[in-house]
């Protein structure tokens, strides 16, 4: 990736981040959703934006869907904020990486509690 699309992402994440939390006010946003990354096009038409949510899969998806809805409005608003010639099309999309993430961790501390059953630690004098 080159530096002005690692610039792009960066810049569209930290607006994107302040603008949900100022600008969104649709109901279906839940409190502790964050924009975790943004994938630029490489002619900058078009950008992924991964978001997070603290909560269930409903949650979840609506969140999603809220900021799908408020998409015109914050790619208006970020013409305003940024310095591009054309601000990319805004594609907001559930961030799985962390889900998994917290799948494995649960599956590490699963195999350390069975492993602590049949293993118990000698005791010290």
């Amino acid at each position: 990736m080159n530096r002005r699309l690692e610039r792009a992402n960066f810049t569209l994440r930290r607006e994107l981040g302040a603008l949900t939390r100022t600008v969104v006010s649709d109901p279906r946003l839940a409190p502790m959703t964050s924009i975790t990354r943004v994938e630029c096009a490489s002619d900058l038409g078009s950008a992924k934006v991964y978001v997070t949510v603290l909560g269930d899969d409903a949650a979840r998806a609506e969140s999603v869907e809220a900021l799908k809805s408020a998409a015109g409005l914050l790619r208006n608003r970020l013409q305003d904020r940024v310095r591009m010639r054309r601000v990319p099309r805004l594609v907001f999309l559930p961030d799985e990486a962390l889900a998994g993430a917290t799948e494995m961790l649960a599956l590490i501390d699963s195999v350390s509690a069975d492993d602590a059953e049949r293993n118990p630690a000698p005791e010290e004098e």
